[in-house]
């Protein structure tokens, strides 16, 4: 058996050990700050990871109802959002001990696995190291997987593991003889749907197009249709826990959806020769990502002797970046389906997915000139200057992504040092005297502090009664803002000395003012921010939530906490009945409260069906593991005892 060298090694590994460098390198700008980036999206997932944390910490552990994050409100977050990760980025936070170092950690890590995905995506694709390096590089610069860094953008880690299961896509139209890897197929979408629900969807619209394909050059079909279905059986047991909760939740409760944009047109993704949007919400791709989608486009149109996979890639691609694009109606497509504006909420995202697969195309056509440049080259094999000059470029292009990687990162983290601190205060409730305290609280040991000091109340998911589901349809803010009239100024109306009727900025103004104010975030502080002062919140044992607090009479009163359908609720020793309480518009209970000590209990209390369900998945996680695991060591036994023969 011939032992590898070092040399031979370190030419395999070079491209992963380039892609563990930038994933450091991009990062520094914080280190060296030393700061935490507080962006949009960060105060949610960090109560996310908080919940999580402290469940681990304490071992009062409640998969649905949150006891220690979101303000101790018994509201359902990480069962419907990313419940695997969430632990794990809880357990990392705990043993970490500081949002600081947490933040460093799974930033490197973020960039790792998407840099090495791409890699492991365009290698099987048979691009050559060089230049599938080049691509990896070229999408963990790009917006999409720094979003996380710079606004905390979740959408980023869905990014970071697509393409690791389109790499699924791309065997099924290679391999003909075995299309469908069934373990990496199914354990990559549990991951993804245990990470990000939206981008399993999208990559699982991504994959039909290829299985298609597949499916008519495969030489075993029916083995090609067993091995799809058993896939998809093994990854829905992977993802028990995730459904089972998403069909408990969603069919015995009205959930409140998250935010739909007012104008989802204005956040699709354009052709720019500048820089690239910060995250979905920039909008531009930037002049690196739009010269090298165009031209990929332009070549594989142009040539002669094209291949089924560079053509799947480069038009699936190209199809989804198109659906990414101002040429999509999407304010009509959203106005008609509300329910896509809610959960898709960004057109762009879907331009991640483009990205992938037209960077997997890149890396094929880079290969395949540098192949005919060197055999141009009077028949030899030598580098000569086109080929020069085509490295040179992709190299320009990655250095001026890196440049704007690192400007964002370092902007991102100036923030913390700054008045403002947060890069966003929208639905921020600062329980402060100074901005100091806020920094202070956030870089305490005490993993709780900071979010107490800032609280956001993002409404996502909670239970709106059936009463109330009517009231939030007409009243929603994109309903009243399309359909409120824009006043004209009249001469009454008018400032001194105008001359003709105008808009009335003033008047257009204070509607705006009456939107804001019966949104869902404004309800929330009330009643779930606000209150919180007067009473004392302890988490139980049994995953319950208990609140304390003393009345001065025998009143009515509205606690800070919300009940779903599955909830049990006990006040002062007795069960609560449906007589006994009425919920508000986002699920907060308001009862009767007695003279004196009061004590309410609250627990979420799964269906049979949901506990077995989760109670089942580890279970066939473990077993998964421990298959894999056994079938990669047969194989590697069998290959060395293969070589030593021979």
């Amino acid at each position: 058996m011939q032992v590898k060298s070092p040399r031979s090694i370190l030419k395999r590994l070079w491209p992963l050990i380039m892609i563990g460098l930038v994933s450091v390198m991009v990062l520094l700008p914080q280190l060296f700050n030393h700061s935490i980036i507080l962006g949009v999206d960060s105060l949610f997932h960090f109560n996310r990871f908080y919940e999580a944390a402290m469940q681990i910490k304490t071992h009062h552990f409640s998969y649905f109802q949150s006891n220690f994050g979101f303000q101790q409100s018994g509201r359902i977050v990480n069962a419907l959002y990313g419940p695997y990760l969430a632990y794990i980025f809880g357990w990392l936070l705990l043993h970490l001990g500081g949002w600081f170092k947490f933040e460093l950690v799974i930033g490197v890590l973020l960039e790792f696995i998407a840099g090495s995905g791409m890699y492991l995506l365009a290698r099987r694709t048979k691009a050559a190291r060089g230049w599938a390096c080049s691509v990896a590089l070229i999408y963990m610069l790009s917006g999409w997987v720094p979003s996380w860094l710079t606004t905390q953008e979740f959408m980023a880690w869905g990014a970071a593991i697509m393409p690791w299961v389109l790499i699924a896509g791309v065997r099924m139209v290679t391999d003909h003889a075995r299309p469908v890897p069934v373990m990496p197929l199914a354990v990559g979408m549990a991951v993804l749907v245990q990470t990000h629900v939206l981008s399993s969807v999208l990559v699982t619209i991504a994959l039909v197009p290829f299985a298609i394909a597949g499916f008519i050059l495969s030489k075993r079909r029916g083995r090609m249709v067993l091995d799809l279905l058993l896939a998809v059986l093994l990854c829905a047991a992977l993802t028990a826990n995730v459904w089972g909760a998403l069909l408990e939740v969603y069919t015995s409760n009205h959930v409140l959806a998250p935010y739909m944009p007012l104008n989802s047109g204005t956040y699709t993704t354009k052709l720019s020769l500048g820089s690239y949007g910060r995250g979905t919400l920039g909008g531009s791709l930037g002049i690196v990502c739009s010269l090298l989608f165009t031209m990929q486009i332009i070549y594989f149109c142009v040539r002669k002797h094209k291949t089924v996979l560079e053509g799947m890639l480069t038009g699936v691609g190209g199809a989804f970046l198109i659906a990414a694009s101002p040429l999509v109606p999407w304010n009509h497509i959203v106005a008609k389906w509300p329910v896509l504006g809610s959960y898709l909420q960004f057109p762009s995202r879907l331009a991640s997915v483009a990205a992938i697969l037209l960077l997997g195309a890149v890396s094929m056509s880079l290969t395949e000139l540098s192949r005919r440049v060197q055999q141009g080259q009077s028949g030899t094999t030598n580098v000569g200057w086109p080929e020069r000059l085509l490295r040179v470029l992709i190299g320009l292009g990655i250095v001026f992504l890196a440049y704007q990687t690192l400007t964002n990162v370092e902007s991102s983290a100036e923030s913390w040092n700054k008045p403002k601190v947060m890069q966003s205060q929208s639905s921020v409730t600062l329980n402060a005297v100074t901005m100091d305290d806020v920094r202070t609280a956030f870089m305490s040991k005490d993993l709780g502090s900071g979010l107490q000091m800032a609280a956001k109340g993002t409404p996502d998911y909670l239970p709106v009664p059936t009463a109330s589901v009517r009231w939030f349809k007409d009243n929603n803010q994109y309903e009243l803002y399309h359909k409120q009239s824009v006043l004209i100024t009249t001469p009454e109306t008018a400032p001194t000395g105008q001359i003709g009727n105008k808009i009335d900025a003033k008047a257009y103004k204070l509607q705006g003012q009456v939107i804001n104010a019966d949104s869902p975030y404004a309800i929330y502080y009330e009643q779930l921010i606000a209150p919180n002062g007067y009473f004392v919140k302890t988490p139980l044992q049994n995953g319950g939530l208990q609140l304390e607090w003393l009345a001065k009479k025998r009143d009515i009163v509205q606690l800070p906490i919300v009940k779903y359908n599955h909830s049990l609720v006990t006040i002062n020793g007795h069960r609560l009945r449906k007589a006994d309480y009425e919920r508000s518009d986002i699920g907060a209970i308001t009862t009767w409260q007695r003279k004196g000590r009061n004590i309410v209990q609250i627990r979420y209390q799964p269906a049979q069906r949901t506990q077995f369900l989760l109670k089942m998945t580890p279970y066939i996680w473990a077993a998964t593991i421990l298959l894999a695991a056994g079938l990669f060591c047969w194989r590697k036994r069998t290959a060395w005892q293969y070589a030593k023969q021979n």
